[in-house]
């Protein structure tokens, strides 16, 4: 039994505790922690101590509670590492499918194999207007995605395009997700070269549906991204929320300096 800290309230050291048996793998991801009554009589307390002992372990994202199978450490998933080689392209041979060049090698460390496309026609507000620099009203193509990778949730991702641009075209054919290359090949099929994509990231608690979608556990926050592909000045594609669980993901970015 742990002896408590000085002045710290009893449910916290058994949560020390019980964190400390998920770390050494006493407890390892997936298994049940023990049920609260057995709890309640190892650490010979209160109930009620032993439920506040396990919320917090729920918001530090560590245990997960379903109801009718009980509290279990939350199963840990493999980090997805994006860099701007995702971006990269190399020629595709004539026999692929879709595009016109595909991601080179290891731009998709977790490969994407299944994508929820809802597409829909929708007229431009007035801050996608200014982004793309036409009149407000103007019709885009709205991409909601959601992506995964052996069946876990990787991304979620609302994105648009001028209708002008690719109606007509298999760009806007939603059964063709996912493709390969991403965006980027996709405006290449049209004959469409990017020169420059923007991209500005923030973290943040997920909202309700995020959370579902994502399957995230309590207290586990979410990384977004706004991205700007531009075609020289010109924006040409705008993602306005990809969102990312922060528990799964790393952002890695390189800077070359000029000197001199």
């Amino acid at each position: 039994m742990p002896a408590p800290h000085y002045g710290q309230p009893r449910y916290r050291s058994i949560a020390d505790e019980l964190r400390r048996r998920i770390a050494v793998g006493a407890i390892p991801p997936g298994a049940l922690l023990p049920p609260e009554s057995t709890l309640k009589s190892e650490f010979d307390v209160a109930l009620g101590t032993i439920r506040s002992a396990l919320d917090v372990l729920r918001a530090e994202g560590l245990v997960v509670t379903e109801h009718g199978r009980g509290t279990y450490v939350r199963p840990t998933y493999p980090v997805r590492r994006l860099g701007p080689d995702r971006y990269w392209l190399q020629p595709q041979h004539p026999a692929d499918d879709h595009a016109s060049a595909k991601p080179s090698d290891g731009a998709r460390p977790e490969p994407v194999d299944q994508v929820d496309a809802d597409y829909r026609e929708r007229p431009a507000t007035a801050e996608l207007a200014e982004m793309f620099g036409v009149q407000p009203g103007t019709m885009l193509l709205e991409r909601r995605l959601l992506s995964r990778s052996h069946g876990i949730p990787l991304q979620l991702t609302t994105s648009y395009y001028l209708l002008d641009m690719v109606a007509a075209t298999p760009v806007a054919d939603p059964t063709l997700e996912p493709w390969p290359g991403g965006h980027v090949a996709q405006l290449a099929s049209l004959g469409i070269t990017v020169t420059k994509i923007r991209e500005v990231i923030r973290a943040r608690m997920p909202t309700t549906d995020e959370t579902s979608a994502l399957r995230l556990p309590a207290g586990v926050p979410v990384v977004t991204v706004s991205r700007k592909t531009y075609v020289r000045e010109r924006v040409v594609e705008a993602a306005t929320n990809l969102v990312l669980p922060a528990d799964r993901t790393e952002l890695e970015y390189e800077t070359r300096l000029c000197l001199g």
